[in-house]
């Protein structure tokens, strides 16, 4: 049986699971799902078509599932928050509900969303991902796995940030960050590989050294990116790791955050 503060405001058609506790002053609405063994701790609001997975740790005053802040936002629209198992959600974490008719806030599986972040309207987040203390992800962001979002950032709309990417502390994103690598500044330039992170990852020696190899001829070999694509297509076939930097490059819509000429003389040795 869940365990259920006799002060919190729960809607009768809720689903709390098994194990789960809901602390005083928590509010929660009527199609919200909670997973078994997930514990609200207090003043915790969830709203919406929202879904929270089992083994989840939610502090206070979080809100989770409310109304996208987007001007475009109907309420006449059904969208959906979908949170994932073993996620770790600080206080004043805000994560808000799709903007369009059936459209999906989603994050993933053993992610931590540390104090005062935000992930707007229709992001999508993955697994492992940290967004340290008020990161913030405007509408439609992309996160893969295991990326990391440093305290103070903010990630322009509809931009897309690589798995195993970090954005460092107080940046301003307003390209995409390819995968595994790391991205300062303001505007945001990506800088070097993400060799820490890749290794955390469980990367090997050689699968790092194909990235770095990769990075370097995309940025720093004073070749159009057209050339450099080209120069590096036949380490593509060889490597899953290059091709998912290739594939992130085809796909962008935004643009890069291409390394400025401070980059180069640390990817040279």
């Amino acid at each position: 049986m869940p365990d259920i503060s006799p002060l919190a405001v729960v809607h009768p058609n809720a689903s709390i699971g098994e194990g789960a506790t809901v602390g005083p002053f928590c509010t929660l609405g009527e199609h919200v799902v909670i997973g078994q063994r997930t514990h609200l701790k207090s003043h915790v609001v969830i709203e919406g078509h929202t879904t929270l997975g089992d083994d989840c740790v939610v502090y206070p005053f979080v809100t989770l599932g409310i109304d996208s802040q987007d001007l475009k936002h109907d309420q006449n629209n059904l969208s959906y928050t979908r949170i994932g198992d073993r996620n770790m959600i600080r206080e004043f974490v805000s994560v808000h509900s799709g903007t369009e008719h059936d459209s999906v806030t989603s994050i993933g599986n053993d992610c931590a969303l540390l104090a005062h972040a935000h992930v707007a309207h229709n992001c999508t987040v993955g697994n492992h991902v940290v967004m340290s203390h008020s990161a913030t992800l405007g509408g439609h962001v992309e996160v893969g796995d295991y990326a990391n979002i440093g305290g103070l950032s903010a990630v322009h709309q509809f931009c897309r940030i690589g798995q195993v990417a970090m954005v460092a502390g107080m940046a301003r994103v307003v390209q995409d960050v390819l995968p595994f690598t790391i991205a300062e500044g303001f505007p945001a330039h990506m800088r070097v590989v993400n060799k820490i992170g890749l290794e955390r990852a469980g990367f090997s020696s050689s699968e790092i050294k194909e990235i770095r190899r990769a990075f370097r001829t995309l940025f720093t070999k004073d070749l159009r990116l057209e050339d450099a694509l080209a120069a590096i297509a036949p380490e593509a076939k060889e490597s899953a790791h290059v091709q998912c930097m290739l594939d992130a490059i085809a796909a962008s819509k935004r643009g890069l955050a291409r390394p400025d000429s401070a980059t180069f003389a640390i990817n040279v040795s």
